[in-house]
């Protein structure tokens, strides 16, 4: 597709500060910035599809009430303030001198209609898990929200960070509409110029952005998945700076005298899920090909012993190259709703073949491993090194891996046995990804909706879900710890580890680093 087009309880802060550009700018910056991005966004659509390419690709043209600086701290956005009226009652002061980029001014039915759309709109990787505690929204008066939750939310801040504000006149507008531009308007720094599905994204500089003028007149996120290509681009000079650079590449790039690397840990955890629900798995047969009689991935020996084969400290030293680090749960140790009693899986392939022998599987079975090769760092390759630690295991492994364009979708419809999969802990604490990843699926509570492999568990279920409406702090981590001990314990997911991120980009070029992963141009600096 080618298109060309024309603090809880406290007040916020009164500036855009995630939105902020680098001081350091001055009015001679280069007006064309060229960014070489790791992974396609699939849509234009800012409520279809919750992915982080989606959505950083989204945060360039739609603005939210609140934002996400670097460290996943809520700042203002569209909402210059707020205060909580009660435990359920939310009252939001929205700045008033913002408009839309085609000049239609920004008002509280205009957060309204976005936060039904996100929460209505028919996806399999839906936003609803960031709407579901909202129990009604009113306008009092153009510039007024008050939001009542359904029960006390101590995240509602963070989640409302994640829905992008449309125009209402746009609420019936389909996704082929945002793809093809014509509602792709938003009160964002930026607006769409040129969308070449899966080869690059042109954003030109939004006149009527309220926020602090930006000195980029023109943004090109050039999308090139191999990390060959990014890294040319930038040494040949048609880049400014690239993501995801792999480690083997890192000596290169500080060899060659013009160029420099930025790096950062996130809070990506790397991890594999298995299918729990199928009876019958869709990509697991007996040793001839035949169909097994059940799923042995309902089995927790199984999960076990499959967690136990994989050798995390040779996938950071040498397929990570040390840019990770080795993962026990959603983050590391000390983090909110962390359990100090978890901690990484051990190695041991002879333990990992007595389980499957007790599970019934003495001679294993045949299992494709499915995987991204052009989203996560070094994805691809860490499926293929797993399948090679399965086979030393007895278990007959094959890797499939694919672009994220077709994986993403075949991902969010559960239909994969055992894959790869990541996830931003972007609000700092686990029950974000607890209530997405390890909750039972369940579309209209929002709850599990990137549960992919189904894991089910009603004692984690009830901790969640009580968590999610606790206020007091050092309750909720409580309950999240336990929720976190029942879940890996289970072997629910595997955990692998959290990704370090690098950058590289001319020596003028400054980035502030996310804990999200995101590459944003409002977040990219230059030096004299």
């Amino acid at each position: 597709m080618l298109l060309r087009l024309a603090g809880i309880g406290g007040i916020g802060l009164a500036s855009p500060l995630a939105l902020r550009p680098h001081a350091a700018w001055g009015q001679d910056a280069a007006s064309t910035l060229r960014i070489g991005m790791a992974a396609p966004n699939t849509t234009m659509d800012p409520h279809l599809q919750s992915n982080a390419p989606n959505n950083a690709v989204a945060t360039h043209i739609f603005d939210s009430l609140i934002v996400n600086d670097e460290a996943s701290r809520s700042q203002p956005g569209l909402a210059q303030s707020w205060r909580v009226v009660d435990d359920t009652h939310w009252e939001f002061s929205l700045r008033p001198d913002v408009r839309f980029s085609d000049g239609t001014p920004f008002t509280a039915e205009d957060a309204i209609v976005s936060f039904d759309r996100a929460t209505n709109l028919p996806s399999t990787s839906s936003f609803r898990t960031y709407t579901r505690s909202i129990k009604s929204m009113q306008a009092k008066g153009p510039h007024t929200l008050l939001i009542e939750t359904r029960a006390p939310d101590p995240l509602l801040l963070n989640s409302l960070s994640r829905i992008r504000i449309i125009s209402a006149k746009f609420k019936d507008a389909t996704t082929a509409d945002y793809n093809s531009g014509r509602a792709a308007i938003g009160t964002g720094p930026f607006v769409l110029a040129e969308f070449a599905s899966g080869s690059r994204v042109t954003l030109d500089r939004n006149p009527n952005y309220w926020g602090p003028r930006l000195p980029w007149s023109r943004v090109v996120l050039s999308i090139v998945p191999a990390t060959g290509a990014r890294l040319a681009g930038l040494l040949a000079g048609d880049l400014d700076m690239i993501e995801a650079v792999p480690a083997e590449n890192e000596e290169r790039i500080k060899a060659s005298g013009n160029l420099h690397l930025i790096s950062g840990i996130s809070s990506r955890l790397v991890y594999f899920a298995f299918d729990q629900e199928r009876d019958q798995a869709t990509f697991i047969t007996d040793n001839d090909g035949k169909p097994l009689p059940t799923n042995p991935l309902k089995d927790l020996r199984v999960r076990q012993a499959l967690s136990m084969a994989i050798n995390r400290q040779a996938i950071v030293d040498r397929v990570m190259e040390g840019n990770a680090v080795i993962a026990s749960q959603f983050l590391p140790k000390g983090g909110f709703g962390t359990s100090p009693a978890l901690a990484p899986e051990t190695y041991d392939a002879v333990r990992a073949k007595a389980l499957l022998a007790e599970a019934g599987y003495p001679n294993g079975f045949r299992i494709t491993l499915h995987g991204p090769n052009d989203r996560y760092i070094n994805d691809g390759k860490i499926v293929q090194a797993v399948a090679q630690m399965l086979t030393r295991i007895g278990i007959q492994t094959r890797a499939e891996v694919m672009p994220w364009t077709a994986y993403a979708g075949r991902s969010d419809k559960a239909e994969f046995s055992m894959f790869l999969n990541a996830w931003g802990v972007n609000t700092g604490e686990t029950s974000n990804p607890l209530g997405a990843i390890a909750a039972t699926y369940d579309r209209e509570s929002g709850l599990g909706v990137a549960n992919s492999g189904r894991y089910s568990n009603p004692k984690l279920d009830a901790l969640v879900k009580q968590a999610l409406r606790t206020m007091d702090d050092k309750e909720r981590g409580r309950m999240l710890a336990e929720a976190s001990e029942l879940l890996f314990r289970d072997v629910g997911i595997a955990p692998l580890h959290h990704e370090v991120s690098i950058w590289a980009a001319r020596k003028n070029i400054t980035y502030a680093t996310r804990a999200d992963q995101y590459t944003l141009a409002m977040g990219v600096g230059q030096t004299a």
